[in-house]
């Protein structure tokens, strides 16, 4: 005799509804969360590749100020920005 079999349960991703807060030479740096973006959002960037979207992104969110810190960025700080940008909403890059 079998025990019946646990329910499947399929886990939906978690939503980081925070902001993602940063500071880039004394200039304070918050984004939305990538795994809780507004409709409205959503709805301009829908048709653009990946980099389009990200750098939509931050041109619609941002301060001039705020992109003004981001453009002056040393490259490798730029993608570590981006990555803790990445982890704090909880988006996976997935395994290639």
């Amino acid at each position: 005799m079998t025990s019946p079999k646990a329910p499947i349960t399929i886990s939906t991703p978690t939503k980081v509804k925070d902001d993602f807060s940063y500071k880039v030479n004394g200039i304070e740096i918050e984004l939305p969360s990538l795994s809780y973006l507004k409709p409205g959002l959503v709805r301009r960037i829908r048709r653009l590749g990946d980099v389009d979207a990200m750098y939509t992104l931050l041109e619609l969110t941002l301060t001039p100020e705020a992109l003004a810190a981001l453009d002056d960025m040393d490259p490798d700080a730029y993608h570590e920005l981006l990555e803790a940008w990445r982890a704090h909403s909880g988006i996976s890059l997935g395994e290639s």
